[in-house]
């Protein structure tokens, strides 16, 4: 009985994101046995739970919009909707009516993976997602490794080596595709599907660490060295920190370039008009307009990509299916002139393109229909 309470409880706080990440490898251990031995039923408790997180998000949601003087009720029943299918989604998800109009799985699409592209400084560009473990070359006193797990790392050999201290190295990833690297100071990279970051194939005898996040979006974890600033450019703005984590989004069909920061401390400087920001913990920068906006956020939804998942809130269905365009690689046609529809909830990035579709349909605002790798956005 006490197992069961203790499980029971941990649901409670999987559904409302207070879980560890320990408790979070239990649940989602658990879940996926689960949904593989296609046992999966909603027990009373789960159902009781839905209801009670139903009424507290659309009361929260109803609070919300009336201050702002918008009787949406339709899209708050569907923000809501999204969020309590996504808290106990995996028990719905089994149980729902396969005769209800879906998007077509007919031409399903899968998910993204790990494909990237690398141009050394001499021109030379390798296709990382064929590209074989183990060395891929050396230059400027530095060995590049595809590791086991598929990460691109830079090795110092030899810091002697200065002939060409200040050759760049690009890594990009197509549409679809995601990658990590380890750059040669230690540093982690993960870049999202669609990015640019343009880097020096070695720090040696620099006075900062400079790399270019030339368009997309990339995590860093920064490796601590108080001599050597690390600082991110991109074509707003410069990001300067000595070791922290921290997510810049810097899409050019995006309306501004967002900055979050989970750990440490970072200096964000406006490019034309010199203006600076420090960023604290759960901080999130937008430049937009040549301004720098500063609002507390939770970060953790920041880098949801980077676990694998799509977070939204409150995002509009341009927004949404932004992200699914590049992730998918796919284009996007909207059928339908009402583009006001909002959702809300955390999806799992590693389904086919037609069960995302398919929970966001859930929501009853929104159907979709695909063809080849185009989506229609309908109703």
């Amino acid at each position: 009985m006490s197992n069961q309470y203790n499980f029971k409880t941990l649901i409670g706080k999987y559904r409302d994101g207070q879980c560890s990440e320990e408790e979070k490898i239990v649940i989602e251990s658990w879940l996926a046995s689960e949904l593989q031995k296609d046992l999966l039923s909603p027990s009373v408790f789960e159902i009781e739970a839905a209801d009670v997180r139903m009424r507290e998000v659309i009361d929260k949601h109803t609070l919300i919009r009336q201050s702002n003087s918008s009787p949406l009720w339709p899209r708050l029943v569907a923000a809501a909707s999204i969020l309590i299918f996504i808290g106990i989604g995996f028990y719905f998800y089994q149980n729902y009516d396969p005769l209800i109009p879906t998007a077509s799985s007919q031409h399903d699409i899968a998910p993204g993976g790990n494909k990237a592209f690398l141009t050394l400084a001499n021109g030379k560009r390798i296709t990382l997602t064929d590209a074989k473990n183990g060395e891929l070359a050396e230059q400027s006193g530095v060995k590049i490794t595809k590791a086991a797990d598929g990460q691109l790392v830079y090795t110092v050999s030899n810091v002697s080596n200065e002939n060409n201290k200040k050759a760049y190295n690009t890594i990009e990833t197509p549409r679809g595709g995601t990658y990590q690297v380890r750059l040669p100071d230690g540093t982690k990279v993960w870049l999202n599907a669609a990015s640019t970051l343009r880097f020096p194939s070695s720090f040696a005898r620099l006075v900062n660490r400079r790399v270019e996040l030339l368009s997309g979006e990339a995590y860093f974890e920064v490796a601590k060295d108080k001599k050597h600033p690390f600082i991110v450019q991109t074509d707003r703005q410069d990001v300067e920190v000595l070791g922290t984590h921290f997510n810049i989004n810097n899409y050019p069909d995006e309306a501004s370039v967002k900055t979050t920061l989970l750990e440490g401390s970072i200096k964000i400087r406006n490019k034309f008009s010199l203006e600076s920001k420090i960023l604290k913990p759960n901080q999130q920068a937008a430049f937009t307009k040549e301004e720098i906006n500063v609002t507390n956020v939770d970060a953790e939804e920041a880098i949801a990509w980077k676990n694998g998942l799509f977070t939204f809130d409150n995002e509009s269905i341009e927004s949404v299916m932004r992200k699914i365009a590049r992730w998918y690689n796919v284009d996007v046609e909207f059928k339908s002139k009402n583009k006001d529809q909002v959702f809300s909830g955390t999806i799992s990035r590693f389904e086919n393109v037609s069960k995302v579709l398919e929970k966001l349909e859930l929501t009853g605002g929104v159907h979709f229909k695909i063809e080849e790798r185009r989506i229609l956005v309908m109703k």
